[in-house]
């Protein structure tokens, strides 16, 4: 079963190692046979959230835009740095546009899983904030893989072939993407089995 997967970070900094990292997850997805797309989330995307603006102005168009991406996948490869413990405001503001309602529109969250990065050339790898991000999507309804990478020392441990330099480390990533795909293939099963079921 061929599985959709959404790709994106919380940075959109030039040369963030985050990102970087992103890349390496990708190149491994799309070695275990998983169709990834690749979205740039960037400051200017969104405004910040503000709810007199929904009121007044409706869901910016690339609010629409993002929901029909993210109901089109069965999961995302989120890579995020760390700000003082906790995930990005540039994630949080676009998972949080993403997450308002809108009437006949698929449903962006619900029943996808994730599979959660982070890098820093510190020796903690930005875990901090995991937690924090992985709370925020469970409670959009997203099932996050137990596995996750924290990359410590990140400026050194990232390659120019889409590889990271430790050949342990490099076997960590592939793992967590191997149980995500696993993970997402079981959901995505079982979904195909009930709507089998409606039609019987």
């Amino acid at each position: 079963m061929t599985i959709r997967l959404l790709a994106f970070s919380g940075s959109s900094r030039t040369g963030s190692l985050n990102r970087r990292l992103l890349g390496v997850a990708v190149a491994a997805a799309r070695a275990a046979h998983a169709e990834v797309t690749e979205l740039s989330i960037t400051p200017n995307l969104l405004p910040l959230y503000d709810g007199d603006l929904e009121q007044a102005t409706g869901l910016p168009a690339a609010v629409h835009e993002l929901k029909a991406q993210f109901a089109a996948h069965d999961g995302f490869l989120i890579a995020s740095p760390e700000y003082n413990g906790f995930f990005t405001p540039l994630l949080k503001n676009t998972l949080d546009w993403i997450s308002r309602p809108l009437p006949g529109a698929p449903a962006p969250f619900a029943g996808k899983t994730a599979a959660l990065f982070a890098a820093s050339a510190g020796a903690l790898g930005g875990i901090r904030g995991l937690p924090h991000l992985r709370l925020l999507l469970s409670n959009l309804g997203v099932i996050v893989a137990p596995g996750q990478m924290a990359l410590g020392r990140a400026d050194q441990a990232i390659g120019a072939d889409a590889r990271l330099t430790d050949a342990a480390q490099q076997t960590l990533l592939e793992k967590c993407i191997a149980d995500h795909a696993a993970l997402t293939r079981a959901i995505q099963g079982k979904n195909e089995g009930k709507n089998e079921g409606k039609g019987e």
